[in-house]
């Protein structure tokens, strides 16, 4: 292509753990994302802290791009051909259907996807509607430590795989990457069931989003494998690993220090250590990032379908709304998952939870 796709970014944010920071800043991960690619241009801002859109202009930009305190103007007067969107959750789903109905051809969002399961669909719907490409920044998919577990697992180095187990923090800003992580190590198999629990015994918010505090999420697949994510600041200690695929003839761990990758396969006779370029950046490669925004940008090139396209974020944030919707009704839930809010809030807000003892 001889024009350069225009991008715009909303929500600038500041850098990771630096004075006035609420979060990760993750549109300062995506920007380097859009220079490596050598399709893109970065034409305009838009933040109600101007001052964190101008630090983000003279960092990224080089001063060039224009400034906006109203994504809905920087839309209309811009007209960009890709929008970037790293904003808190309960904000994405309006930010995303108001750049697909601007005319826009791609959006990259952060996740988690939004803050209620009918928010998440609606994005989903209305981006196809319009024809424009989704994507979500489950940027590990991009990281060598899970490309080559995936690859593990498709050769049958562990057999035929019958389960997966992870843990972290919690279910859905956490979670919502390992998940995601079980999609891809499964062949992306469709979940058919789900059946879970949580706990919340303090007020727990992120981002603006309530989240459990300890909690355990059961999915079945429709290929027959098993998935169990478990929640919590001791969640580690019930599966050993962030990650763990079991298969007909060995297994493979996903460890968040270094080595990051072992597995116990076929002929070995103990856990051997996978390093180098095969796990390189471990679970949290910055570069990841980047290459995501590359990938989605090649894709719209292309006309294909890119690594993080909704279709697997909307699956992964289907499974956690069930999960939260599996506490509410005491029992197993069946896909696809019909209800449009957040079972979780709806819960806390009853009262369901007592404080800790």
């Amino acid at each position: 292509m001889s024009e350069l796709y225009r991008v715009a970014v909303i929500g600038t944010g500041l850098p990771w753990k630096t004075d006035g920071a609420t979060g990760f800043g993750m549109s300062r991960a995506h920007a380097p994302g859009y220079a490596k690619s050598g399709k893109c241009e970065i034409v305009a801002l838009a933040d109600i802290a101007e001052a964190n859109m101008a630090a983000f202009n003279t960092d990224l930009c080089d001063g060039k791009a224009r400034q906006y305190t109203d994504y809905k103007e920087m839309l209309t007067t811009e007209k960009p051909d890709v929008v970037s969107i790293a904003t808190w959750p309960h904000l994405h789903a309006e930010m995303v259907i108001a750049a697909a109905e601007s005319g826009v051809k791609a959006i990259h969002c952060e996740k988690p996807m939004a803050g209620t399961f009918g928010e998440a669909r609606k994005m989903a719907e209305i981006c196809a509607m319009h024809g424009v490409q989704l994507t979500f920044n489950h940027q590990r998919r991009h990281l060598p430590t899970f490309q080559t577990a995936k690859k593990l697992i498709e050769s049958g180095a562990i057999g035929e795989l019958t389960r997966l187990e992870g843990s972290c923090l919690n279910m859905l800003d956490w979670g919502t990457h390992w998940l995601n992580m079980f999609q891809m190590l499964n062949g992306e198999s469709a979940p058919v069931w789900v059946m879970g629990q949580v706990d919340v015994r303090k007020p727990h918010q992120v981002y603006g989003v309530k989240h459990d505090t300890d909690g355990m999420c059961l999915v079945g697949y429709e290929n027959g494998v098993h998935g169990l994510l478990c929640t919590g600041e001791t969640a580690e200690k019930a599966v050993g690993c962030s990650i763990k695929a079991f298969g007909t003839e060995g297994y493979l761990e996903i460890h968040n220090t270094a080595p990051h990758l072992r597995i116990r396969g076929k002929g070995d006779s103990a856990l051997r250590e996978l390093t180098g370029s095969e796990t390189e950046g471990g679970l949290h490669g910055s570069f990841a990032n980047h290459d995501n925004v590359v990938d989605l940008v090649n894709a719209l090139t292309a006309g294909r379908k890119p690594l993080c396209d909704v279709s697997n974020a909307l699956v992964t944030t289907e499974i956690i709304y069930a999960c939260y919707e599996s506490a509410r009704r005491r029992g197993r839930i069946d896909l696809p998952l019909t209800i449009d809010d957040h079972p979780l809030a709806a819960l806390v807000e009853s009262g369901a939870f007592p404080a800790a003892l």
